[in-house]
């Protein structure tokens, strides 16, 4: 298509300023209209910003529906892998997917890989160096609620026995960016287009073991990298929910709560290596750590929830209005890209317009914990910073757990800050449980007040014990790996 430059232009704009409706009317418009002067790669692109759009105004069938169409359409095998990473993330969202039917979503990856693409010197000349060279990649090198999970492991590492090095494929350059480079570790910036370039990249660095910590978000490219196998060892794990289900890839972090030993295993193309603690390692951002938690009384219960609107579906706003009606003068609390959109739905299906408040998304929401009593999480797409955030500032949450992985990091972070019993297995455990918290007063306040210290002692932020953990399992399956070339 001739102006096809211009609209991918005008595409990248409403999405940099989060005008998802009118993405939405732009692209319906040209992929019902402009067909015919479409090639397929041009109309995969359309496809898949639709159903980016989409996508965040939380019309999650759609959203899927576009990016498989996207998919199918893409003629280049770099374009597919970025919308089937896509395509992947979006089903996290669907309350009714299972364990089975993911899985084998992520293990149909492996097959846009070819054989024979794997940089063959990386495994069969690699040298063995005095320290074990471990690589992080990752394009969130930045304010990220990612460099909250990943702070602890580029700052304390163990420098007598490992040599760090930092792949950046996002290129950000605010102050979180030049926190993480000032902590001595060796720092490459690999923005490249092409994933074999990236993989050449850090094959020529001679890493042993590779850890992408993004997954399939930000469109895979970091698991794209490992497709190449530019390093004999290579994790994934922390930033994302699944497998990634590439071959290439070995092992997967995770710990005992999120995959108790003997359950699992079958859902992971790689090899998983459990945690005893959590998988999880939160450093807050300075002005969370700056924070206060000191609230104003109130009479009412507000139940609350920050997470990204995208996971609040329709079965999730049924539960809480089935909360609210168990609590008397309680209400809800959330936030939206779109608040208008989520309480129009919202009154709908029941609402009283002094049951919930949708305030609008912004950078700056930390004080607004104050605002809400307890946080309620939601399911099947748990919060993972905003559990931690809640719990930082006092506020309690009650989570719905499942079977698989991304379905319990509420459970995870639960049980290694003390608080176990507020994770649900049911959805009436979730409610009965949300309940009874409201209903006991006191021990309410005594959370508000000392959750804070209570997560400073627990796991979730040892980041001493954390890494070094982290760092006994290096070590381990670098000897493995060693043993096994022998």
């Amino acid at each position: 298509m001739k102006d096809f430059p211009k609209i991918t232009e005008e595409l990248a704009v409403l999405q940099d300023e989060g005008r998802w409706e009118e993405g939405i009317e732009r692209t319906e418009h040209l992929l019902k209209h402009c067909a015919a002067e479409l090639d397929p790669g041009e109309k995969s692109f359309l496809c898949g910003r639709y159903g980016y759009f989409l996508h965040f105004v939380g019309r999650i069938e759609e959203a899927v529906g576009a990016y498989r169409e996207a998919v199918a359409l893409a003629p280049y095998l770099a374009q597919q892998r970025k919308l089937y990473s896509d395509y992947l993330m979006v089903c996290h969202y669907l309350p009714h997917v299972s364990d089975e039917e993911l899985a084998g979503e992520h293990f149909v990856y492996n097959q846009l890989f070819r054989p024979g693409e794997e940089i063959g010197h990386a495994r069969e000349l690699h040298r063995r160096h005095e320290k074990i060279r471990i690589g992080y990649l990752s394009s969130n090198f930045k304010k990220h609620v990612m460099s909250c999970f990943m702070m602890q492991l580029l700052a304390i590492a163990d420098r007598s026995r490992f040599e760090v090095y930092c792949y950046d494929l996002g290129g950000f350059d605010d102050a979180a960016a030049e926190q993480m480079k000032s902590f001595g570790n060796i720092w490459r910036n690999i923005v490249l287009s092409e994933a074999k370039e990236r993989a050449q990249a850090i094959a020529a660095d001679e890493i042993d073991i590779l850890f992408d910590l993004s997954g399939h978000t930000d469109g895979g490219h970091g698991l794209a990298t490992l497709g190449y196998r530019p390093a004999p060892v290579q994790i994934t794990g922390i930033g994302y929910m699944s497998t990634s289900g590439l071959k290439a890839v070995d092992y997967y972090l995770s710990d005992v709560f999120l995959d108790p030993r003997g359950h699992g295993d079958e859902y992971f193309s790689e090899k998983l290596l459990r945690l005893s603690h959590s998988h999880f390692c939160y450093t807050p951002f300075e002005e969370i750590f700056k924070s206060t938690v000191e609230r104003q009384p109130r009479g009412r219960t507000v139940f609350g929830c920050f997470n990204t609107s995208a996971k609040i579906s329709d079965e999730m706003l049924r539960l809480w209005l089935t909360l609210l009606r168990r609590v008397p003068d309680s209400s809800l609390l959330l936030k939206a890209w779109n608040p208008e959109r989520l309480q129009k739905r919202a009154l709908s299906l029941g609402y009283l317009p002094e049951e919930i408040e949708v305030r609008p998304m912004t950078l700056d929401y930390i004080h607004e914990y104050m605002d809400m009593d307890i946080a309620l999480d939601t399911f099947p797409y748990t919060g993972g910073g905003t559990t931690c955030e809640a719990l930082y500032m006092g506020v309690p949450v009650v989570s719905l757990c499942g079977t698989r992985h991304g379905t319990r990091f509420g459970l995870s972070l639960l049980e290694n800050v003390g608080l176990g019993e507020l994770a649900a297995k049911s959805p009436e455990e979730y409610v009965e449980k949300a309940a009874a918290l409201a209903a006991d007063r006191a021990l309410l306040a005594a959370l508000h007040k000392n959750l804070r210290p209570m997560m400073q002692r627990s796991p979730v932020m040892d980041g001493r014990s954390y890494v070094r953990e982290v760092e006994a399992m290096y070590e381990e399956i670098w000897q493995a790996w060693l043993e096994q070339r022998k």
